[in-house]
């Protein structure tokens, strides 16, 4: 157990002391504001929902998105970087165990990807408050818990999406740019318009299931399931690779 924890400690020490982390994160949070003021502004106008409705609230609070990608790139670059800049080598060193080095590191991107959406969460949803306050309006939808839940979930899968995918490909610059390039374009706007209906059984559209207002095609409950099935498939191939690899 305390070996574990030296790990864990050793992957948030790196996590931190990149510039990555402290960037990504401070980029979501202005966004995820930014954001929901915009929303509040353009509410009512050219067809927008009126500030204050159901749909008004909940396009403000669709963070998952955000919070999504960077979660996806910084798992990207937690185990694709540990082989570019080759600092695998003295973490094996000291830890021989492959496998248990790997866990820790899909474990603390995970928490890390379900601490920072919280964070960013509850942050747009108090501006989304102090922006209806102003306003005389005082009510909020039904659904912010399930919504709160969906991109907690959402984003702790990317992460660990994220994770895989850097392990397998170990050249970081590609696999964010496919994986972004996948996730933005082929899924929601290739098999979109090619094969309608397929998408929300992808990882994108499930993660849209999650943090989307309810009444999307995939119930939360499903939307779960299949990103989940997505991330744990990834992991296993990423984990069979990494315990085969030559590293040095």
């Amino acid at each position: 157990m305390n070996g574990t924890l030296r790990l864990a400690r050793a992957e948030l020490r790196k996590l931190f002391t990149t510039k990555a982390l402290p960037v990504s994160f401070a980029i979501a949070i202005v966004l995820a504001i930014g954001s929901v003021i915009i929303q509040a502004m353009v509410a009512g106008k050219n067809g927008a929902p009126l500030l204050g409705t159901d749909a008004n609230v909940y396009q403000m609070l669709k963070f998952g998105a955000i919070t999504s990608v960077v979660m996806l790139i910084l798992g990207i670059l937690a185990a694709g970087g540990e082989f570019r800049h080759r600092t695998i080598v003295p973490a094996l060193l000291a830890t021989p165990s492959r496998g248990r080095i790997f866990a820790v590191k899909v474990v603390v991107i995970a928490g890390l990807g379900a601490v920072f959406s919280a964070v960013v969460f509850g942050l747009g949803l108090g501006t989304v408050v102090l922006e209806l306050s102003a306003h005389g309006i005082h009510r909020l939808p039904p659904g912010i818990g399930s919504l709160y839940l969906g991109t907690v979930i959402a984003s702790a899968c990317f992460g660990m999406i994220g994770v895989a995918l850097g392990a397998l490909t170990r050249n970081t610059i590609g696999a964010i740019v496919a994986a972004i390039t996948w996730a933005l374009f082929i899924e929601q706007v290739i098999l979109r318009a090619v094969a309608p209906g397929i998408e929300k059984w992808l990882p994108t559209g499930a993660a849209t299931g999650l943090t989307n207002a309810p009444g999307h095609s995939l119930t939360p409950a499903v939307a779960g399931t299949v990103l989940t099935g997505y991330a744990i498939v990834l992991l296993l191939a990423a984990t069979r690779t990494t315990m085969r690899r030559d590293v040095a």
